[in-house]
């Protein structure tokens, strides 16, 4: 894992995608939850080939700017480049754009954690 690594992710938006399918609003254009989604598939993907057996990372903090709409139809790439990795903290630069341009940017923060361990705190969370 280094910094400056990154990884793309790309996707058609369709009728599912958009914002009026989800209940995030009500227009007919890319939804930021799935925006989000991607840009933290890209952040995953960037990082997988870095972990240890047994780790996995986990989302801790976002902070995004949704800047442009897009309709379903337009292709969508949304990217995740290591800007800074702390221990077991990794922050991303992540932005999504479409053919026009800048849709969405922000910064994304990563954890790297024991899978088991991890899931096994949060079934806990059940009793």
């Amino acid at each position: 894992m280094h910094m400056g690594k990154s990884y793309q992710v790309s996707a058609k938006v369709d009728e599912g995608m958009l914002a009026s399918a989800l209940g995030s609003g009500d227009v007919g254009v890319l939804a930021t939850p799935v925006m989000l989604s991607l840009m933290e598939q890209a952040a995953c993907a960037c990082v997988q080939d870095c972990l240890k057996e047994g780790e996995t990372t986990v989302g801790a903090q976002i902070d995004l700017a949704h800047i442009s709409a897009v309709p379903a139809g337009m292709e969508i790439t949304a990217t995740a480049e290591i800007i800074k990795i702390e221990g077991k903290k990794v922050l991303f630069k992540i932005f999504c754009e479409d053919r026009e341009g800048i849709v969405g940017k922000g910064t994304h923060l990563r954890l790297i954690v024991n899978r088991d361990k991890f899931q096994q705190r949060a079934a806990a969370k059940v009793k």
